[in-house]
């Protein structure tokens, strides 16, 4: 097969990481890098999260918070044994 060089720009970081998640599924970037290249001409799309995977401190600061919330109100908390039981107290249906 023939190959041609492809240069691009990156931070050192990102490469890093990625490099890691490569090695652990076995295959090499270059390998991974290829495989998005045949997707995207053969799909004509891009595909990929905008959103971090990794929840930031913040957010699980306000995670934690909520958590607990909940447990200092867990006696004004209500219980549902069914869907319908639940819907009806949200009186979602009549």
């Amino acid at each position: 097969m023939k190959t041609a060089v492809l240069n691009i720009k990156i931070d050192p970081k990102v490469k890093k990481d990625a490099q890691k998640v490569a090695d652990e599924l076995g295959f090499t970037l270059s390998a991974i890098i290829n495989a998005f290249l045949k997707d995207l001409a053969r799909n004509k799309s891009v595909s990929f999260s905008a959103f971090e995977q990794t929840p930031t401190k913040k957010k699980i600061a306000e995670w934690e918070a909520i958590s607990a919330e909940m447990d200092a109100n867990i006696k004004n908390q209500k219980a549902f044994t069914n869907a319908d039981d639940l819907i009806r107290d949200l009186k979602l249906l009549a």
